[in-house]
């Protein structure tokens, strides 16, 4: 998992066809549209890799994508399919940690949830488009403060050096640990508790991420005010380009909260039933 150009898909092909194969996405247009598996034996070891759309794709909303990958991940735990480990890419090369990349991360936090941390590894990606030194410092900087939280609960780190045997060594690794296979917060939230997707933690973050875009569409009108006093057409034109784009995601985020934000009290009555049902049924061996 990760943003759009984080290097998910490019990782998965350097695992399998050593980086030689196509679908992999070398512009602004995000490649995987879909939650697409790929079989490979690595050293006899049969692994799937399951490659995902990052939260800021190009042809769907959030909440589609969040819809797929929650399709995906509660069919395998119904059929007794659990994960490994979850690997999120973020690019090093990027230089703050705002906006679309932060969002991903915070919804991929509550997509697995305290219990599931453990299984998470924050894969850093393009160290060939930096200084090392800079590397360095932005990954200490990473480790101290945005993903503190998540390596205290068992995350771990891997710097991926964009060569085969680099994704090699990170498949290894997890192929030859010994974890606890338990389900993710989301399968969980969806297989057990019967939530609907909109009441999920995951589903929930989505929607904190309003804030922060009102706060850019407020901070670029004042900078196309100040253009335009300037008399400044050139900044200005840029400016209003940037500004509709980010009216754009605001209107289809607001979109998305209505979605999120609709009441079900007769599905919320219906699960209760149910699952007073189950336990009825559990304790009684029928």
């Amino acid at each position: 998992m990760g943003p759009t150009g984080s290097g998910k898909s490019s990782f998965v092909d350097k695992v399998v066809r050593g980086g030689v194969g196509e679908g992999v996405g070398h512009d602004l247009t995000s490649y995987t549209s879909e939650v697409k598996s790929t079989r490979c034996m690595l050293e006899g070891s049969s692994v799937v890799l399951v490659d995902t759309p990052g939260f800021d794709d190009t042809s769907c909303s959030d909440l589609d994508i969040l819809a797929m990958i929650s399709h995906w991940l509660n069919v395998e735990y119904q059929k007794g399919t659990m994960l490994d480990a979850i690997l999120y890419f973020h690019r090093i090369s990027d230089n703050r940690m705002a906006g679309t990349p932060a969002k991903n991360l915070k919804v991929f936090e509550k997509l697995c949830g305290k219990a599931a941390m453990s299984k998470a590894i924050l894969v850093t990606t393009m160290w060939d488009e930096v200084e090392d030194n800079v590397g360095k410092e932005r990954l200490k900087e990473l480790k101290d403060s945005y993903w503190r939280t998540m390596i205290s609960r068992g995350s771990k780190t891997f710097e991926y050096k964009n060569t085969r045997n680099s994704a090699t060594q990170l498949i290894r690794s997890i192929v030859h640990q010994e974890t606890m296979r338990r389900g993710v917060q989301l399968q969980v939230e969806i297989s057990d508790l019967e939530f609907e997707l909109e009441e999920t933690a995951a589903a929930r973050e989505l929607c904190n991420s309003l804030k922060d875009i009102n706060a850019r569409r407020m901070e670029t009108l004042q900078r196309i005010r100040a253009a335009a006093s300037a008399a400044d057409q050139e900044t200005s034109a840029d400016l209003q380009r940037q500004y509709a784009e980010i009216l754009a995601q605001l209107n289809s985020n607001l979109t998305q909260a209505q979605l999120l934000n609709q009441e079900r009290p007769q599905g919320f009555l219906q699960r209760i039933r149910r699952l007073l049902t189950r336990n009825r049924q559990k304790r009684t061996g029928n």
